[in-house]
């Protein structure tokens, strides 16, 4: 049977990959007042489109109208939405904005369902709307993040009638123009302090099933084998392609509602994989954990590289807190069960798992997960700083501790040690040679990248970097302190305004913010050059019982590219929105749709991200 696989919000991660910002691929909203309403409505390409907006500001209750009419028909992406600009701030959080009908190519549809409102992808500042988004639906969102519409989702009815896609998928070509009309009800209200969505009862059967998605993201033919879980014991799912696909970064086992119909103690624990009726070498255990930290479907990763189990064990609202391993650490878990050599020519996957503690839950599992201390400071030692960024098409360097692309991640490729860019869904080699820093004692460092050379559209649409920051593995406990932060682009100081600030997913090293547009603490800076060719960081540090002789650096040239990575990447795929001042993620990121991406983070380890 021919199924559709889905890469749901969250990362990034993940999910897919989370940001309070307006996105959006054809209207600049970012001059737009708030409680301004507005269309983002996204092309298959996301890319940029003539078009004329019709806006609306909000001004209390009552009816509304936006529009959206293109120069030419357009393809649509799997995301568009109503969203209005700081609208959980202006219009509140107990406001319900209800779609009442909607016209496309001047023809009014026949509506899939009852809307619903929600903070966009749970960053508590922009309203949204679902129109027509596959990556959402209410029963996931409505827990999502740091939602503030945990009440008045619906204005009359089930939240659970309710529908993230207004129209039907026959409406995504040739697509041209669309009317939105809308009602404002219960404007500047609140919803009660400390409520939370009723429980959500779910029937089972409990059925786990594959979720297998090939490189464009795009349907396949397959026949696919489902099982019910009944309890503990053997249980087998497969996949067969038609044709064989080359797959995408993210592959897994998973239970729908899984975390209610099995309970949050439930381990699946993967025994064996069969590729093309081959019995394959796993490279780990495999882990359990809620699906993007959602708290509702139970995921099981087969091939997931926007996740780790560390950074998954403590995302979003994950429940499984504990017990995600049947025997062993988590930590000597994977993600990605089998190695990347099976991503071309994949045509059929059995997996065979075994279920243990149906039906029981964590202990503690509604607790907030305590983080780990920062280790404690040697305060006659040596540490390490480095320079890290990202684009607007999401080259990078991450952070060094950064558990998908950090220094002490082994693979094929050292992402650390070069600037890692994107051809489509394949990380390539760019141009850079990074200096790095050893810290011995108190003193004046400098952190740098030079001979940098982007391709061509990567600052096409944003004329500054997404990230800039500098990162360090000194432990984070307040006893020694980075000041007089200086950033140099392509040689020019560049001001910083209110200054860099240490990063909020700080929790173990001390990192220090620069640049995040994700971020509004961190606030804007001054004027760069763009695309730069050079960036430097030049910091002091204070606190170790003795001063530096002189700064220790340690150079890192980006190695050659491989053999067919040395072409500019591909124009953006696709991204994953990243939650404003959140956790530490690899949205992954995400692509195309990817995205992210899984969860959500203030973004200085974000690699690729789905855009929302």
């Amino acid at each position: 049977m021919k199924r559709l696989k889905k890469l749901l919000a969250a990362v990034f991660a993940c999910s897919l990959v989370l940001s309070a910002m307006p996105v959006n691929a054809a209207q600049d909203t970012s001059g737009l007042a708030d409680g301004t309403a507005y269309l983002n409505i996204n092309n298959a390409d996301w890319d940029e489109f003539e078009a004329e907006w019709t806006n609306a500001e909000i001004t209390g209750d009552g009816s509304y109208t936006v529009s959206m009419n293109a120069a030419e028909p357009q393809s649509l992406a799997q995301f568009n939405a109503l969203e209005v600009v700081n609208g959980e701030s202006v219009l509140g959080t107990g406001c319900v904005l209800t779609v009442d009908s909607i016209k496309i190519n001047g023809e009014e549809i026949e509506m899939q369902g009852p809307s619903y409102t929600c903070s966009a992808d749970g960053g508590g500042v922009t309203t949204r709307v679902n129109i027509y988004n596959e990556w959402n639906a209410p029963d996931e969102t409505a827990t999502a993040g740091d939602d503030k519409h945990v009440d008045h989702r619906i204005a009359e009815g089930n939240l659970m009638d309710a529908t993230a896609c207004l129209f039907s998928s026959d409406y995504l070509t040739d697509f041209q123009s669309i009317e939105v009309n809308f009602t404002v009800s219960g404007y500047g209200t609140q919803a009660a302090e400390g409520s939370a969505s009723a429980p959500i009862e779910v029937e089972g059967p409990a059925m786990a099933h594959l979720n297998i998605n090939n490189e464009a993201w795009e349907e396949f033919d397959a026949e696919y084998v489902d099982v019910e879980i009944t309890g503990d014991g053997s249980y087998t799912v497969s996949m067969n392609a038609a044709e064989a696909q080359n797959l995408a970064q993210f592959n897994a086992l998973e239970v729908e509602n899984g975390e209610i119909l099995l309970g949050t103690a439930c381990v699946l624990t993967v025994d064996s994989i069969k590729i093309n009726g081959e019995e394959i070498e796993m490279q780990g255990p495999s882990y359990t954990c809620s699906a993007d930290g959602g708290g509702l479907t139970t995921r099981v990763n087969i091939y997931n590289e926007w996740n780790a189990p560390d950074e998954t064990a403590t995302a979003g609202d994950d429940n499984h807190i504990d017990n995600r391993v049947a025997e062993g650490s988590v930590m000597d878990a994977t993600a990605c069960l089998f190695s990347s050599d099976y991503l071309t020519g994949f045509q059929s996957i059995e997996v065979n798992f075994t279920v243990t503690g149906f039906g029981t839950q964590a202990a503690g599992s509604d607790a907030p997960e305590e983080e780990a201390p920062a280790a404690s400071v040697d305060f006659g030692g040596t540490y390490n700083a480095y320079i890290g960024f990202q684009t607007p098409k999401y080259s990078f360097r991450n952070a060094w501790d950064d558990g998908s692309y950090g220094r002490d991640v082994d693979g094929d490729m050292d992402y650390f040690h070069q600037v890692t860019g994107w051809d489509g869904n394949d990380a390539v080699v760019l141009p850079g040679t990074f200096t790095d820093a050893v810290i011995a004692g108190n003193g004046t460092y400098t952190v740098s990248v030079d001979g940098l050379s982007f391709p061509d559209g990567e600052f096409a649409d944003q004329e500054y970097m997404n990230l800039i920051f500098l990162s360090t593995d000194i432990p984070n406990t307040g006893e020694i302190t980075i000041s007089d932060v200086q950033l140099k682009v392509n040689g020019s100081s560049v001001d910083l305004m209110n200054g860099p600030i240490i990063s909020p997913d700080s929790e173990l090293y001390l990192n220090m913010l620069l640049q995040n547009i994700w971020n509004d603490e961190v606030g804007e800076i001054g004027y760069y050059a763009v695309p730069p060719t050079s960036m430097s960081i030049t910091f002091t540090v204070s606190g170790f019982n003795y001063d530096a002789e002189a700064q220790a650096e340690e150079p890192t040239e980006a190695p050659a590219p491989a053999d067919g990575n040395d072409a500019a990447p591909a124009e953006e795929t696709a991204s994953t929105d990243t939650e404003k001042g959140g956790s530490n993620v690899v949205v992954i990121v995400v692509i195309v749709v990817v995205v992210v991406v899984a969860a959500a983070g203030a973004g200085i380890v974000v690699a690729k991200k789905k855009k929302k």
